[in-house]
């Protein structure tokens, strides 16, 4: 039963894990030049998933840590070769920033992901006006001001120490689609109402299929696909993330790999226990489908704990308003608040992720957001 289960299953997602995309024109200014695999765990009780109906699990990788390009550009090239191993797909989303500093100090992570098979994703950090707190520059606007704007913002460089734009050079969206060779899938827009709105259109206009109106959970049972502004919403029922049962605290996993209660923080064992909870909850109901599950994580959160690097540039780390915003300019020479893991970490970290990705190639249907939106279609 087993068997079949997985060769139904894939022979389901290749009829739509091959849809091609169209690479976006590039923006009209000038461009910039194994492990052994880890022990089998028994799979939960997926009885009342029918083949026509598997779990689905994206494996989101959140890029941005433009302040260790080094470790930023290892551990991307491990994580290639991770999913290639197990021959799945991961969904990696870049902002404009790290891509700008792989694409001049490690060119050959850009092409590993250009000539690998996974999908490419978009987000903002800092100082972009999309995120709450650097969005003063956006106030007033007219719709189409507004429009035009965001629309710059994803056309032209960043500056990152005054948060404006440097239209000699390109950045945003465009910038990220003209390196990878195609258009990121997902551009979400963190911020909220009429500048979530414009950010969408906009985000549609380039050639995204997809935005975000929550991270890891909030998908309804009976519409998993839902559109807003000509973008499919990223469905998840729940992630594989975070850990509240084992105190009440809401913690990330991968910093507990090596605690006293490591196995409570286990990435598998979470992913296990909330299906079994998903097939308890629905068995009964009338209408039942399959979970969509994202399993998120950051690169630096595999080499680096505390704080993102940048962080101190445009926060207040430690002053009387401490987690505020700070003002431009910016200092980009701040003191930085994160910290290297040991090795031991480090390792550890990586084991339980591979183990996790090796548990969902061979019991679920791994995809990425390419994959979803030609479900959805």
């Amino acid at each position: 039963m087993n068997r079949l289960f997985l060769i139904l299953t894939c022979i389901a997602l290749l009829t739509f894990a091959c849809a091609p995309t169209t690479p976006l024109s590039p923006p009209q200014v000038d461009s910039v030049s194994p492990t052994e695999s880890p022990a089998d765990t028994p799979p939960p009780d997926t009885s009342h998933l029918t083949p026509e109906t598997p779990a689905y699990i994206s494996f989101i990788i959140n890029v941005h840590d433009w302040t260790h390009p080094d470790e930023s550009a290892d551990i991307l090239l491990q994580l290639v070769d991770l999913f290639e191993k197990y021959n799945v797909r991961g969904d990696f989303y870049f902002t404009a920033e790290v891509t700008r500093t792989l694409a001049e100090n490690h060119p050959e992570v850009i092409e590993r992901l250009k000539n690998s098979n996974m999908t490419i994703s978009y987000h903002v950090r800092p100082p972009h006006p999309l995120y709450t707190g650097f969005d003063s520059r956006l106030d007033g606007l007219s719709d189409d001001a507004l429009y035009q704007t965001l629309l710059d913002y994803e056309t032209y460089a960043l500056n990152l120490e005054t948060g404006e734009l440097d239209r000699s050079q390109p950045g945003g969206y465009t910038y990220v689609a003209q390196v990878f060779g195609r258009n990121p899938i997902v551009a979400p827009a963190p911020n909220s109402g009429k500048l979530k709105d414009a950010a969408q259109k906009v985000y549609a206009s380039l050639g995204a299929q997809m935005t975000l109106l929550y991270h890891e959970e909030g998908t309804t049972l009976e519409q998993p696909f839902e559109f807003v502004n000509g973008l499919l919403v990223r469905p998840s029922d729940f992630s594989v993330t975070r850990v509240t049962s084992v105190d009440d605290s809401d913690r990330f996993w991968w910093n507990f790999v090596t605690s006293p209660d490591a196995a409570e923080y286990n990435p598998t064992k979470m992913l296990q226990d909330q299906l079994a909870e998903w097939v308890r909850q629905t068995s009964s109901l009338s209408q039942s489908r399959a979970p969509f599950i994202t399993a998120l994580i950051h690169e630096n959160n595999f080499y680096r704990s505390g704080p993102e690097g940048w962080k101190s540039f445009y926060y207040d780390m430690n002053g009387v308003k401490k987690g505020d915003p700070l003002s431009p300019p910016y200092n980009l020479s701040a003191s930085d608040p994160s910290t290297l893991r040991t090795e031991a970490d480090q390792a550890a970290i990586f084991a339980a992720y591979e183990e996790l990705v090796a548990y969902a190639a061979a019991h679920l249907t791994v995809v990425t957001s390419e994959d979803i939106v030609a479900m959805a279609k």
